[in-house]
């Protein structure tokens, strides 16, 4: 079957490299298929398909494969380690496709993957060569399509970068929302943090829109020895901007094993800043957690005006 339509689950890495995805596509000459934003059926159709101990981002992640099933060709599952042997991925990144393979056993669904493992020293220009080369396009045009898409990328995430140096010269109170990019802003997630914080007022920051590359260089003044490329991205980015907001949320979706880790680390070295620690689950969601942040916001509120000895 000839691909003309390739899907984009908007889950896990989308929030980090899906303008690189979709556009390196669109470069080819293909159609992008993005699902739905997440909502409660989607986590729902994932919860159904994983294991009870799946961490809620796959779980959600699986309900977006299955919703784009029959709108599109192939569906785009990259497999990803990790560039560095201390800049890694979460494990479950370097087997995603077998693992989203073996779910959807027996349904009609088709994958399109590129594989980067630090242990091979792999290029992410190289597998995006290889896969454009497997799709039948010539070396030039898919070189092109890589440059173009690459170009593109890094164009949206300084202008995010930016808008949060304006924010960080503005007068109202200000929030970090430190996490992984797919808790940060996925509509069912750390979105609906984002909208209760702006309702009242305050302006959101989050740490995967800081500069990468200082944001990394910082985090080894963190830890020397972390071995996950996420997390490094927000402990640097904490490191950078916690003397130049008033609060820091750390949100976490339950049972991530390097969150509850690194973040209790973060509790432990972060001084002379209010943080609310927030974990989310597939069962009860962001209920109860708009209470806990105005009680956050109470208490920033409270150190602004000199309490607790100030």
């Amino acid at each position: 079957m000839a691909i003309q339509k390739i899907g984009i689950p908007r889950g896990l890495m989308i929030y980090r490299d899906g303008i690189l995805w979709k556009s390196f596509f669109e470069n080819l000459g293909y159609q992008s298929v993005v699902s739905e934003k997440s909502d409660r059926q989607i986590l729902d159709e994932g919860i159904q398909l994983a294991i009870d101990e799946t961490c809620l981002p796959f779980k959600v992640y699986l309900g977006h494969v299955k919703e784009l099933i029959g709108k599109c060709d192939a569906v785009f599952v990259p497999r990803m380690g990790g560039f560095e042997s201390k800049e890694r991925m979460c494990t479950r990144y370097q087997s995603l496709p077998d693992l989203v393979e073996n779910i959807f056993k027996g349904t009609q669904l088709q994958i399109l993957t590129v594989s980067y493992d630090w242990y091979d020293h792999t290029k992410e220009e190289k597998v995006y060569m290889e896969l454009g080369l497997c799709l039948g396009k010539t070396k030039k045009e898919v070189k092109k399509a890589y440059n173009l898409a690459k170009k593109e990328q890094e164009s949206w995430f300084k202008s995010q970068e930016k808008k949060q140096g304006k924010i960080l010269e503005g007068t109202k109170t200000k929030i970090l929302l430190a996490g992984h990019p797919y808790v940060l802003h996925d509509g069912y997630m750390g979105g609906e943090i984002a909208e209760i914080l702006k309702r009242m007022g305050h302006e959101v920051l989050y740490t995967d829109y800081v500069n990468r590359e200082n944001a990394l260089k910082r985090s080894y003044h963190f830890s020397k020895v972390m071995p996950w490329i996420i997390n490094r991205e927000m402990t640097g980015a904490i490191m950078l901007l916690k003397d130049k907001v008033d609060g820091i949320v750390l949100i976490s979706a339950y049972p991530c094993g390097p969150d509850a880790l690194v973040n209790d680390m973060l509790i432990r070295k972060i001084n002379g800043i209010p943080v609310l620690q927030l974990t989310l689950d597939a069962q009860e969601g962001t209920a109860g957690v708009e209470t806990r942040i105005e009680s956050f916001i109470d208490i920033i509120q409270y150190q602004k005006a000199g309490g607790y000895g100030n």
